[in-house]
């Protein structure tokens, strides 16, 4: 009788223990190169819901900076200011010249979705770059030559 008791009392704290097991998620999987190496960091939250973070591109060996973000409404969740760029695609843009991108981003931590963001301006051209974008990586600035300002 008392060797059933011991069993049937280890058996219990074994199934406790591993219904606590069963709540731990499995970390979410790294997306495909280059997403793998873009995340947005240091983020900070300004007046009127809006924050801003950095875009960066690289390895824990070497990080490069490729420009601010802005985005309302994103909600920074305490202390981890970090997120993994799962995708990015081109939208529309107004000016031809220059791309727009909208990523979307997850908490490595938790693997949790968050709001999609918007990528724009001098930011969306080092981000073309590092996608891939032929046009932008053979863009050089030249003068224009019909200019009229330095006459």
């Amino acid at each position: 009788m008392r060797i059933s008791k011991t069993r049937s009392g280890s058996l219990a704290i074994v199934i406790l223990l591993s219904g606590c097991g069963g709540l731990i998620h499995p970390p979410r999987p790294l997306p495909p190169v280059p997403f793998a190496y873009l995340s947005l960091t240091a983020c900070r939250a300004y007046a009127s819901n809006i924050v801003e973070c950095q875009l960066e591109y690289g390895t824990q060996f070497g990080r490069q900076r490729l420009g601010p973000v802005q985005q309302m409404g994103l909600n920074i969740s305490g202390g981890d200011s970090r997120y993994q760029v799962a995708s990015c695609y081109p939208v529309s843009r107004i000016q031809k010249e220059l791309p727009n991108f909208v990523c979307r981003i997850y908490e490595p931590r938790s693997g949790t979705d968050v709001s999609p963001v918007l990528i724009k301006g001098g930011t969306a051209v080092r981000l073309a770059r590092v996608l891939g974008d032929r046009e932008q990586i053979q863009y050089r600035w030249m003068p224009d030559k019909w200019s009229r300002l330095h006459d």
